[in-house]
């Protein structure tokens, strides 16, 4: 492994490589996979909408245990056997999905599977990137979260075309075979840090001696100057992992799980079923799926470019500005359905949808510091149940008025809420 300095590709952009298989795989079997998935599983089974919307609602609430879990195993163990597990798991649970018949035991797998892409995307895969760099945090982390819009076009299209070939049931098969396909990469890839194998983050060299005062100085203290601000945020202790009590006690710790559960009940819950939206308007299905596929695709350019911004100003305005264009794309999408207002949508909604998993670790880092990222992130699971509400939402919307309408502009007030939470979150302070 050489760094960068070397003239050399930097290790650290293999992790984020990998990182961005996991994200892909991961968010796109457990969330966009079902744009192809929620027609035919309610036309075949008989289940309504709000009956499979409530598949990942239960998943993502009994997965809280699981995210503790896998944050606090992340701290001992390190990333790399946690992002070969995982999708070993949820390729398993994924190919049971098509054998349940009966909404208990498809509850019952969802689960197993939100457990399995615990191991691989989220926080696993945040804390492999963020333990490889610093300077570069938000590029990196918003190149690995593209995987996860990047999903959303090709996974749900692929599933299209499977199903369309195979009966419901083998396409579940076949998909889970290939999430466990990542399992091999991350063994062969992934690192859990950068320090044993002679390497820095960002692949800047370290001080071969300490200064005088017998503390040597480490990358994150470059932080700070190319910034204008501190490095280490409210964490005047990086390395003392964070425990549940004194989270509980950090403001910004709840001011950052309110802000990004308010925001992300509209990503999960509009995403989750976007292509059945632009079918209920009209639209033949793979128009439909091609328009989700090109929203999700504005998403990944909006993760980078939203990461991106955060390395070149404070991630709270920046943040802010995101989910107040994530109301405006909303609000762009109750407007009669005419052709250049859904291109408005797909292009508004789309970029600042992706920008809003991207961002909230850079936060979490910007506030609490690098070395304890996984300690914040994993109690951030308690406001899973949440942000899983949006999926209710939509279903209920759906179901009691034959339209999405109603919960486009529930979500559309939560975003404007969730701004205004994040700037009233202060600077970060050592």
């Amino acid at each position: 492994m050489k760094s960068s300095s070397g003239g050399r590709i930097f290790y650290g952009w293999y992790i984020v490589a990998i990182a961005f298989l996991c994200q892909f795989m991961a968010t796109g079997v457990g969330f966009y996979i079902f744009n192809a998935f929620l027609k035919p599983l309610s036309e075949q089974r008989g289940w309504t909408r709000t009956e499979i919307n409530a598949a990942p609602l239960i998943g993502q609430v009994v997965g809280i245990a699981s995210t503790l879990m896998w944050g606090t195993l992340v701290m001992r163990v390190g990333p790399r056997i946690l992002m070969v597990i995982g999708p070993i798991l949820s390729g398993i649970a994924f190919a049971c999905l098509g054998q349940a018949q009966h909404l208990w035991n498809f509850y019952l797998f969802f689960v197993l599977l939100f457990f399995g892409n615990g191991a691989m995307g989220g926080i696993i895969a945040n804390t492999a990137v963020n333990n490889w760099f610093i300077r570069k945090r938000g590029q990196a982390l918003g190149l690995a979260a593209t995987g996860v819009s990047i999903s959303g076009a090709v996974i749900p299209y692929l599933a299209m075309v499977i199903i369309e070939r195979v009966d419901l049931n083998y396409a579940f098969i076949w998909i889970g075979a290939m999430i466990m396909m990542v399992a091999p990469a991350a063994w062969f890839v992934v690192r859990n840090r950068p320090e044993p194998y002679g390497l820095s983050p960002d692949g800047i060299p370290a001080p071969a001696d300490p200064p005088a005062g017998g503390v040597a100085l480490n990358a994150t203290s470059l932080l700070g100057p190319s910034l204008g601000y501190p490095a280490a945020g409210v964490a005047a202790k990086e390395g003392v992992p964070w425990t549940l009590s004194m989270a509980v006690r950090n403001p910004d710790f709840w001011k950052i799980g309110l802000a990004y559960a308010l925001s992300m009940m509209g990503v999960l819950g509009v995403m989750f079923q976007l292509a059945p939206r632009f079918e209920d308007i009209g639209f033949d299905k793979r128009l439909a799926m091609a328009m989700m596929s090109a929203t999700a695709l504005i998403g990944a350019l909006g993760k980078y470019m939203w990461g991106a911004l955060c390395d070149r100003f404070e991630p709270r305005r920046v943040i802010a500005v995101l989910m107040a264009a994530n109301a405006a794309g909303l609000g762009i999408g109750l407007i009669p359905h005419s052709p250049p207002a859904l291109v408005l949508f797909i292009l508004i909604f789309g970029f600042a949808m992706g920008g809003v998993v991207s961002t909230r670790p850079i936060l979490i880092a910007f506030l609490f510091g690098r070395e304890a990222y996984a300690s914040v992130a994993r109690f951030l699971a308690v406001m899973a149940p949440l942000q899983a509400g949006g999926y209710l939402i939509m279903g209920q919307s759906f179901d009691r008025t034959g339209s999405y309408d109603t919960g486009f502009g529930v979500f559309i007030a939560l975003n404007l809420v969730a701004a205004a939470v994040i700037l009233s979150t202060p600077k970060p302070r050592i």
